[in-house]
Parts: C-alpha cells; sequence; structure tokens
C-alpha cells in the first residue's frame, strides 16, 4: 500500500509540472528560418504577438526565409502558417531574404482587419527598419492599430474598454477552459499509469512472510546452478564454523 501511495504522489508531481510547463509554454509566432534574428528577440516578439492573439484571437505571424524550395510563394505562406498555430484566424507575412520579395497568407476572418492595403503598410514599416528585429516590432505594433480599429468583442483586451462584456466574457472563459479542462485528464492518466506501474512491479515480487520457527527462507531449488557460466560463483567456496566464546564469569 505505501509504494502505491508513492507511486500516486510521483504521478500526481509529474502531471502537476507537465501542466504547469504547457502553460507556460509559448507559441511561436516569429519563424525565423534564415538566422537573422537572436533567440532573446524572438521571445520578446512571440510574447507581443501572442498578447494580440490573446486580445483579439487573431494570430499574426512573421516568417523570415532564404528561399521556398520547390513550392510556391502561396504554398509556402499557407503551409507555413498552418504548421505554426491551429487558429482559423490569422495572418503571416513571409519575407524571402534571398530573393527579396515579400508575400502573405491570410485566413478566416483576418481579412476583416488586414486589407492588402494594411499589409502593405506593414510591409513598409518593417522594409524601412534598420534591424530585422525593429521591423518585425513596427510591423507588430501597426497589427496591433489594426486589430484595435476593427475590434467588435469576442475576446478581452487589456488596454481598450470592451465593445461588448458579455460576449468577451464568455470568450475568455471559453479560451480559459482549454487550459483548465486539461488538468483533470492529466491528474488521471497520471493515476493510471501510476497504478499499472506499481501493479505490475508488485505483481512480480513474491514476498515471504515471517515464520516463528523458520531456519531457511530460500525457496527450494532457487540456489541450484543452471548454468556452467555460474560455477565460478561457488566452487571457491570454503564454510568453516565460527568458533564458539565462552563466557567469563
Amino acid at each position: 500500500m505505501t509504494k502505491k501511495i508513492f507511486a500516486t504522489l510521483v504521478a500526481v508531481i509529474i502531471c502537476f509540472s507537465a501542466v504547469i510547463s504547457a502553460s507556460a509554454y509559448t507559441r511561436e509566432y516569429v519563424i525565423d528560418y534564415a538566422d537573422k534574428l537572436a533567440s532573446s528577440e524572438i521571445e520578446e516578439l512571440d510574447l507581443f504577438a501572442e498578447k494580440l492573439e490573446s486580445a483579439y484571437g487573431v494570430s499574426v505571424l512573421f516568417c523570415i526565409t532564404e528561399g521556398t524550395g520547390d513550392v510556391t510563394a502561396d504554398e509556402f505562406s499557407s503551409g507555413t502558417y498552418s504548421d505554426y498555430t491551429d487558429n482559423e484566424n490569422g495572418l503571416i507575412i513571409v519575407h524571402d531574404d534571398w530573393k527579396k520579395t515579400y508575400f502573405s497568407f491570410v485566413s478566416g476572418n483576418a481579412d476583416e482587419y488586414f486589407s492588402n492595403a494594411a499589409i502593405d503598410s506593414m510591409i513598409d514599416a518593417y522594409d524601412l527598419n534598420e534591424s530585422y528585429y525593429g521591423g518585425i516590432y513596427a510591423c507588430y505594433e501597426l497589427a496591433e492599430e489594426y486589430l484595435e480599429n476593427g475590434y467588435s468583442g469576442g475576446y478581452v483586451n487589456d488596454s481598450e474598454p470592451l465593445n461588448n462584456d458579455t460576449d468577451a466574457k464568455g470568450a475568455s472563459e471559453e479560451k480559459d477552459g482549454v487550459s483548465i479542462i486539461w488538468l483533470p485528464v492529466s491528474l488521471l492518466i497520471g493515476l493510471l499509469v501510476g497504478f499499472l506501474i506499481i501493479n505490475g512491479i508488485a505483481s512480480k515480487n513474491k514476498s515471504v512472510k515471517m515464520q516463528k520457527n523458520a531456519t531457511v527462507y530460500t525457496r527450494p531449488g532457487s540456489m541450484i546452478i543452471t548454468g556452467s557460466a555460474d560455477n565460478f560463483l561457488y566452487n571457491n567456496i570454503d564454510r568453516t564454523e565460527k568458533p564458539k566464546q565462552t563466557e567469563k564469569k
């Protein structure tokens, strides 16, 4: 029983660690195939883009690449978008640094926020900046402006008053529920795995109960050597009795 309790505690700790790690994980919004950005810069830009998605429900991705391989620009942009997010509403801007060209892909209702002119303005803001990091940051600032101007409720926006308290509250609860619902599921899976492991180990162990007059606790025949390779363990063993000590008065 003690082993089962210990396994349960270990499983619970592992599940909590997994849930905390998953909740702390930041999704990738900036894809740097050309290695133009430092990891710290990507992290800051990802946090900016994550804030936009949390506030407006729209993913804004930016990709820097050097060529598109054997696929077209449209296939590359749409494929990259679907590889890095499952949000149906969003935008990705791709900068082909080798060909010095730009192309984009708009998904779902993101076209309500980002017209062709808006996307061109975002590309101009990126292109006019001297650094890749500064360009993407300027691009995200414009994206935030377009999202704010076209925002009509649906997600909680910390920087602007809500247009529809009911819709925003409901959408916020629904979004938070995605992470909350996985907590009990993870715990149940961990408990099940822990019990299965402990029961499997316990089934292989044979306990020997203490007996009052027992002198030998080995199973009959268990000490018989069955392989020639084991002979060296026993063939040179000398057995001598320990001399008895006489009690002194």
